[in-house]
C-alpha cells in the first residue's frame, strides 16, 4: 500500500447539514403499467403424464408387399449455377424488445416467408421460401431455381426438406413432386409424385414416406420408382394426413386429423392414439420432433403441446395449469434438451430438467393461412425460427437472452443511470425523471416522483446501503429509501457543500458516506450531523463517483485520476493510480467481489486487489480484454461481466484446479442482439433470480440467462483457388458426363428440353488448355486431390470460410503456404489471402484456420499441390544434358589427355629439380635453427660464465689456502716427531686431516659446478630425474645474479626469496627447467636495470622467486618491480624471434624456448604484467610430470 498522509475532515455547519423532507411510499396510489421481464418462472404445476390406453386404441395389421403400387416418371437435371446474395451485418430484431437476430431480405436471405429448414451433413443450413431455394453457408447464400414453371400458371412452393441417408437433400414441392439433390454432385432427379404433399421422411430401408393433404399415407420405393398409397389409413371422408417422422426406435409416426399413427418397426403393425387418449378430434398433426429421451412432440395448431413416450407408454401435457396458455405449433430441442415452442408470436422455452418456462416476444407471425414456418436447431444449436413474412429469427440458446426496454416500454425516461434490487425482489431504477419501481409478481411497473423541484427527481446513482436502505445520489441532493417503513427521505444539499450526489455506502460504524462531484460527505448513523473531505483536505481529486469499504475497514474512493484510500484509525488517505500499479490512472468502475476483493476498471483494463495476498492482477489487451474501456461491472457467479464502449465483456475466472488456466474473455455486443453497446456507468446489477440488469442509455437490458461459453472449435473449409486470377471449376464436363449413362435424358429446369449426354461437349476448360491435372475433387468443398500445376501457372490465392452464423464480427482467420512461407500469416478477419506470385517449382501446402467468438482455433483445413519444373529441368532433360556433356568432356579428355603427357613429363623433371633445391634449402633451414637454438643456449651459456667463475672461485680459495695452512702443520708435525712429541704430532694430524676433507669438499664442489655448466651447453638426451625445486631455484638464482655482477660491476638488484618446503622433489629434466629459470630470472634482472637507469626517484630493483604447493601442482613464481610489458605486445612475447631488447641484445627465442620446455613437462607458463608496475611469470607443473608430459 502507498504511503499514506494526513486527510482532514471538515464539519459543516449545522445550519448547512440537509434536513429530511419525508414521504410515505403507497404503491396502490403510485402510478404503474404492465412491465413484464420474461425470465425462467418455475412450472404452476408439473407437466400431466396419462397412461395411453392401447387397449381401447384402434390397430392394423399389415403387409407392404401386398400394397400395390403404379410406376411415376423420373427426370434427372443438373443444378444451375446459384445467385449469390451476400450476409449482411447480422443485429436485433425490431419486431420486439427480445434479443434477437433476423434474417431476412435486408440481411441476404431472398425471400420472408419460410417454409421448411434443415441442416445438411456438411454444416449447410438449407432454407425453402416463397422465392426459392437457398443454401447458407456462413457468410452468404447461393439460390437455386429448383422447380419448374407450372404450366397452369399455379405458384409452386418447397414445403419441406429432410436429409436422405446417404446425404442428399431431400426436397418436396407442393405441385412439381419429390426432388432428390445429389448435393456433392448437383445433380437432381425428379420423382413426378403428384400434388398436395407436404411432409415427407426417408426410413431406415430407403423407402420415402409421405404425407398427403388430399390422399393419405404413401411411400416411394425409388429403386423401383414406384409410389404406394395407404389409403386405408383415414376415414374415407377425410384423406388428409401431414406430419412424418421416423424415431430412433424406428418407428414411424403419421400424423392425422385427430389421430396418430405409430408404425413399428418390423412394419407389420399400425397402431393410433386418438380421443381415448386425450387427443382432440379436429386436432391435426402435421410434424413431429423427438427429444434425447426418445419422447416424440407433436405439433398442431389446435393443441397444446403434447409429448408421447412409447417406452414409458404415457401421453405429457402442458397447458394452463403448468403456466403454458399458447398452442405448439412447432417444436424444436436445443443441446440441452430444451424445448423451444412456438406459437403465433411467441416462443416458450421450457427447461424439464429445472421444471421452469419462459417466454419470448417476437413480434413475427410464424403462421398464416398454411402450415406454420419450420424451426430447426443447427449442428453449433443455435435455434433458426422460420416465420410467415420476416424471414428467420435466429436466437443462441446458450447466450444472454435480453430484452430491451425504453420510454417505449414502460420506463419514465431512457436514461438509467443506477439498477438495483430489494429485500423482496423489487427492483429499483434511478433515472433522470423519478425512480421506475418493477414489482415481478405484479408484472408492473410503477413510477415515484417528489414534489419539489426537477432536481429533487433528477437521480444519477441508487446505492443498497444496507439490507432495508436504498440510496439514491441526485443532482442537488440524495434520497434516502427506508424499504421496512416505505419511507422516502429526500435531503436538499447546500450548492456549497456539494452540488450531485452520486454512489453511496454505511461503513462498518454506521456512518453513511456518500461520494459527491464536491468530494465525500460523511453523516452519523442518523444523518442531524455532517462532515466533509476533498483534494483541498488531502484527497487526490474531489470527483469522487465511486465509493466501497474493505474487510479491514478501509474506504476506498474512486475518482477521475484514481483510488483515495481513506484508513479510519490513522486518519491517512493513501492514493493508488497507474503508476503504483492499477492498470490506468481513470477510474469509472469499482466492485467488491465475494471473495472480499476489490475490482477497478477504468480506460485500460482493471485490476484485481486482493488484499488477503497482497496482490494487484491487471487484466488488459496483453491477456485478451477488448475492448479494455469499461464503465459498469457486475459479478456472475465466479465470473465477471463488464459493461464496456463497445459491448458486454464476459470474464471468465481460471479454474482454480487447472494451474496453466487463463481469464478468457468474451464480447456480446450487436451481432449478439444488443442494440446499444456503449454501457452507463456503475448502473447493473445481479438479481435474485439470476437475471443481469444493466443501463445502455438508451435503453436499459435485462439479461435472463448466464451465458454458457461453447467450447468446440470452429470448422473451417477452402471454398475457392485462383489460379493466374481465373476461378477455375475442377468439377468440369467430363465429370459432368460421368454421372449419366448413354440412355438418361437431362431435362432443363422447365421439364420442356431434354439432351443427352453426347451432348454435353467435351471440357475446353482453362485447366484443360493449361493442361492442370489432379486425381479426384473433393466432393464437399470441391476442392482438387493430387493437384499439379505446370510452372507457367504458379500464381494463385486461396479463399476460405468460417461456417459459423453467429458472432461473425468475432471470426479471424491465419495461414501458411508450406514450401514459401517461413511462419502463419497476421490474423486477421479477410477470407482471402494475399496473391502469391512466381512460385517456384515443388511440393506445397496450403493451412488455413479460424478462430471465433469462443477464441478457439480450429483445426486447419488444407490442400496440398505441385508445380511442375519446365521441361529443361526435369529428371529426363538432366539425364539426356548430363550425357551430352559427358560425351563433350570425353573427346576433351582425349585431347587434353595426350598434351598432358608431354606436359606431365616436362614438369616431373622440373618438379625433381625443384625438390632437390628444397632439400637442400631445408636442410639449410635446420642446420640454422639448431645453431640459432645452440646459439641461445651459448648465449645463456656466455651469461652464466662470470657466475660460475665466481661460484668456482670460492671452492679454489678455500682450497689454496687449507693446502697452505697444512704445509705449514707438516712443517711443525715434522718438528715435533724430532722432539719425540708423539702426542702432540698425532694432535696436528688431525688438523691436517680435517684440512683436507676441507679440501676435498671444495674440490667436489668446483667440480659439480663445472658439471652443471657442460649440462646446460649439451642437448639434453631428456633423461628425467628428481629434482630438488627449491634448490634448483636457489642456485640458478646466485647464477644469474653473480654472472650479471662479473658482467657489469655496478648491477645490483635486491632479491627476496619464498621456498615453501613442502614442494619436494619432481621428476623432470633439470638442465631444461634450469634453462627456463636463468632465462626467466635474468629478463627480470634486466628490466629492474632498465627501469633503474631512468633514474626515478626513490626506485629500488626488486626480483622475487617463489615456490609453492598447489595440490597436485607446483608453481615457481618469479617477479620484478621493472618496467612491465606493454599490453600491445603481451600476446607476442612466447613468439619464436620476438623480442623488446635492442637489436644485438636479444635472439627472440628465450621465451619461446622456455614456453616448449614447460610444456613438454605438462605444465604452463603464463605472465601477468603492468605497464609501468613489473612483471610476473608462473611456472605451474605438475607432481607427476610423467602423467601430463
Amino acid at each position: 500500500m502507498p504511503m499514506g498522509k494526513p486527510l482532514t475532515w471538515i464539519k459543516i455547519p449545522a445550519e448547512k447539514v440537509p434536513k429530511a423532507v419525508n414521504h410515505t411510499i403507497d404503491f396502490s396510489k403510485l402510478p404503474s403499467k404492465p412491465f413484464d421481464i420474461l425470465d425462467f418462472k418455475p412450472l404452476k404445476a408439473a407437466p400431466v403424464a396419462t397412461s395411453i390406453p392401447w387397449q381401447n386404441e384402434e390397430e392394423i395389421t399389415l403387409n407392404l408387399d401386398t400394397i400395390p403400387g403404379v410406376s411415376i416418371p423420373v427426370k434427372k437435371q443438373l443444378l444451375l449455377e446459384p445467385q449469390i446474395t451476400k450476409l449482411a451485418f447480422l443485429s436485433k430484431s425490431d419486431l420486439s424488445n427480445s434479443g434477437i437476430l433476423r434474417i431476412g431480405q435486408t440481411e441476404g436471405l431472398i425471400g420472408n416467408k419460410v417454409f421448411a429448414m434443415v441442416t445438411d451433413l456438411n454444416g449447410m443450413i438449407w432454407i425453402s421460401t416463397e422465392r426459392g431455394l437457398s443454401k447458407f453457408t456462413g457468410d452468404q447464400f447461393e439460390n437455386y431455381n429448383v422447380l419448374p414453371r407450372n404450366p397452369d400458371g399455379l405458384i409452386d412452393y418447397i414445403v419441406d426438406l429432410e436429409i436422405a441417408n446417404d446425404g442428399s437433400l431431400l426436397i418436396l414441392s407442393q405441385l412439381s413432386g419429390l426432388y432428390v439433390l445429389d448435393i456433392n454432385h448437383s445433380l437432381l432427379t425428379n420423382y413426378e409424385i403428384g400434388t398436395q404433399f407436404a411432409r415427407l421422411y426417408e426410413d431406415e430401408s430407403g423407402l420415402f414416406w409421405l404425407a398427403n393433404l388430399n390422399s393419405g399415407i404413401h411411400f416411394l420405393d425409388p429403386s423401383k420408382k414406384k409410389l404406394h398409397s395407404m389409403k386405408f389409413l383415414t376415414n374415407p371422408g377425410n384423406l388428409t394426413s401431414a406430419g412424418i417422422h421416423l424415431d430412433k426406435a424406428k418407428n414411424l409416426w403419421f400424423g392425422l386429423r385427430g389421430k396418430i399413427g405409430v408404425f413399428n418397426p418390423a412394419r407389420t403393425s399400425i397402431k393410433f392414439i386418438s380421443a381415448t387418449a386425450g387427443i382432440g378430434s379436429e386436432s391435426f398433426f402435421y410434424e413431429f420432433t423427438e427429444n434425447e429421451k426418445g419422447e416424440v412432440w407433436a405439433s398442431s395448431a389446435e393443441e397444446k403441446p403434447i409429448a408421447i413416450s412409447l417406452e414409458e407408454d404415457k401421453l405429457i401435457r402442458l397447458g394452463p395449469e403448468q403456466g403454458y396458455y399458447g398452442k405448439a405449433m412447432s417444436v424444436t430441442f436445443d443441446l440441452h434438451n430444451r424445448a423451444w415452442i412456438t406459437d403465433h408470436d411467441t416462443i416458450s422455452l421450457y427447461d424439464p430438467a429445472i421444471q421452469k418456462i419462459k417466454k419470448i416476444h417476437t413480434g413475427a407471425k410464424f403462421a398464416g393461412t398454411n402450415f406454420p414456418s419450420a424451426t430447426m436447431t443447427d449442428a453449433k444449436g443455435n435455434v433458426w425460427l422460420g416465420t410467415e413474412n420476416s424471414g428467420v429469427l435466429l436466437i443462441d440458446p446458450e447466450g444472454m437472452l435480453s430484452q430491451h426496454f425504453n420510454a417505449n416500454s414502460g420506463l419514465v425516461n431512457d436514461e438509467v443511470w443506477g439498477i438495483q434490487e430489494g429485500p423482496n425482489g423489487m427492483v429499483w431504477m434511478a433515472t433522470y425523471e423519478g425512480i421506475n419501481i418493477y414489482d415481478p409478481e405484479k408484472e408492473r411497473i410503477y413510477l415515484l416522483k417528489f414534489p419539489g423541484n426537477a432536481n429533487t427527481n433528477n437521480h444519477r446513482s441508487v446505492s443498497r446501503i444496507s439490507d432495508h436502505e436504498l440510496l439514491f445520489g441526485s443532482f442537488g441532493g440524495f434520497t434516502l429509501i427506508d424499504l421496512n417503513t416505505t419511507i422516502a427521505s429526500v435531503f436538499e444539499l447546500d450548492p456549497a457543500v456539494s452540488r450531485i450526489a452520486w454512489k453511496s455506502i454505511r461503513d462498518s460504524k454506521g456512518n453513511v458516506l456518500l461520494g459527491t462531484v464536491d468530494g465525500v460527505l460523511k453523516f452519523n448513523p442518523d444523518l442531524s450531523s455532517l462532515e466533509k473531505t476533498d483534494e483541498d483536505s488531502g484527497l487526490a481529486s474531489s470527483r469522487v463517483w465511486l465509493i466501497e469499504e474493505d474487510k479491514n475497514g478501509r474506504i476506498w474512493l474512486g475518482n477521475d485520476i484514481g483510488i483515495d484510500i481513506i484508513d479510519p484509525e490513522s486518519g491517512q488517505v493513501s492514493y493508488l493510480s497507474g503508476s503504483t500499479g492499477l492498470t490506468s490512472d481513470f477510474t469509472s468502475i469499482m466492485i467488491k467481489t465475494q471473495r472480499d476483493e476489490l475490482v477497478i476498471g477504468g480506460d485500460a483494463g482493471f485490476s484485481i486487489i486482493d488484499l488477503t495476498a497482497n496482490t494487484i492482477t491487471n487484466l488488459t489487451p496483453e491477456q485478451g480484454l477488448n475492448p479494455p474501456v469499461m464503465y459498469d461491472m457486475v459479478e456472475v457467479g465466479n465470473d465477471l461481466h463488464i459493461g464496456s464502449d463497445n459491448g458486454i465483456v464476459v470474464a471468465k475466472r481460471p479454474q482454480p484446479e487447472n494451474p496453466k488456466a487463463i481469464w478468457r474473455f468474451y464480447n456480446y455486443g450487436k451481432r449478439e442482439g444488443f442494440p446499444f453497446n456503449d454501457y452507463n456507468q456503475a448502473t447493473a446489477t445481479f438479481t435474485s433470480n439470476g437475471n443481469v440488469w444493466w443501463g445502455a442509455a438508451p435503453i436499459m437490458s435485462v439479461n435472463t440467462q448466464i451465458p454458457r461459453i461453447d467450447t468446440l472449435p470452429p470448422a473451417v473449409v477452402l471454398t475457392k483457388i485462383n489460379i493466374m486470377d481465373q476461378n477455375p471449376d475442377f468439377l468440369g464436363t467430363n465429370f459432368i458426363k460421368s454421372l449419366f449413362t448413354d440412355e438418361d435424358s437431362i431435362w432443363n429446369t422447365d421439364h420442356t428440353e431434354f439432351y443427352t449426354k453426347k451432348d454435353i461437349p467435351n471440357d475446353s476448360s482453362y485447366l484443360f488448355q493449361n493442361q492442370i491435372l489432379w486425381d479426384s475433387v473433393d466432393l464437399v468443398s470441391k476442392m482438387p486431390v493430387g493437384l499439379v500445376l505446370p510452372f507457367d501457372q504458379n500464381s494463385m490465392n486461396f479463399s476460405f470460410m468460417n461456417q459459423d452464423v453467429l458472432g461473425r464480427d468475432k471470426i479471424v482467420y491465419r495461414y501458411i503456404l508450406e514450401g514459401e512461407d517461413d511462419s502463419w500469416s497476421e490474423i486477421s478477419s479477410r477470407s482471402t489471402t494475399q496473391n502469391y506470385y512466381n512460385l517456384l517449382p515443388g511440393d506445397y501446402n496450403f493451412k488455413v484456420a479460424t478462430r471465433g467468438f469462443n477464441g478457439i482455433w480450429s483445426e486447419p483445413a488444407s490442400i496440398k499441390f505441385t508445380i511442375s519444373p519446365p521441361w529443361w529441368q526435369t529428371w529426363i532433360a538432366y539425364l539426356v544434358f548430363g550425357s551430352l556433356l559427358a560425351a563433350f568432356i570425353y573427346a576433351i579428355v582425349q585431347v587434353r589427355s595426350k598434351y598432358l603427357q608431354k606436359e606431365n613429363r616436362i614438369l616431373e623433371e622440373r618438379v625433381s629439380h625443384r625438390t632437390a633445391q628444397l632439400k637442400k634449402s631445408i636442410d639449410e633451414l635446420k642446420n640454422a635453427q639448431s645453431q640459432l637454438v645452440q646459439s641461445e643456449k651459448m648465449a645463456s651459456l656466455g651469461e652464466l660464465t662470470a657466475g660460475i667463475a665466481h661460484e668456482i672461485q670460492n671452492p679454489l680459495n678455500f682450497v689454496n689456502n687449507f693446502s697452505e695452512v697444512s704445509s705449514e702443520l707438516l712443517e711443525e708435525m715434522r718438528e715435533e716427531l724430532d722432539k719425540g712429541e708423539i702426542d702432540e704430532a698425532k694432535a696436528i694430524s688431525y688438523d691436517i686431516q680435517q684440512n683436507l676433507d676441507k679440501i676435498n669438499q671444495h674440490g667436489k664442489r668446483a667440480d659439480s659446478i663445472v658439471k652443471a655448466m657442460l649440462q646446460h651447453s649439451r642437448i639434453s638426451g631428456g633423461n628425467r630425474t628428481l629434482t630438488d625445486i627449491n634448490m634448483l631455484a636457489d642456485e640458478y638464482l646466485r647464477l644469474a645474479y653473480h654472472g650479471l655482477r662479473a658482467k657489469d660491476k655496478s648491477f645490483n638488484s635486491s632479491m627476496n626469496t619464498d621456498y615453501d618446503p613442502n614442494v619436494g622433489k619432481i621428476e623432470l629434466v633439470a638442465q631444461e627447467l634450469g634453462r627456463v629459470l636463468l632465462n626467466l630470472i635474468n629478463n627480470a634482472f634486466y628490466a629492474v636495470t632498465e627501469k633503474k637507469n631512468e633514474n626515478k626517484a626513490g626506485y629500488e630493483p626488486l626480483v622475487q622467486v617463489s615456490t609453492k604447493r598447489l595440490g597436485d601442482w607446483v608453481e615457481i613464481k618469479i617477479k620484478d618491480n621493472g618496467k612491465g610489458i606493454n599490453e600491445s605486445v603481451k600476446d607476442k612475447i612466447f613468439l619464436p624471434f620476438f623480442t623488446t631488447k635492442p637489436t644485438g641484445q636479444g635472439t627472440g627465442l628465450g621465451l619461446s624456448i622456455s614456453y616448449d620446455i614447460v610444456k613438454a613437462h605438462g605444465g604452463k607458463l603464463e605472465v601477468e604484467s603492468q605497464e609501468g608496475e613489473g612483471t610476473e611469470f608462473s611456472i605451474r607443473l605438475p607432481i607427476d610430470t610423467q602423467k601430463y608430459g
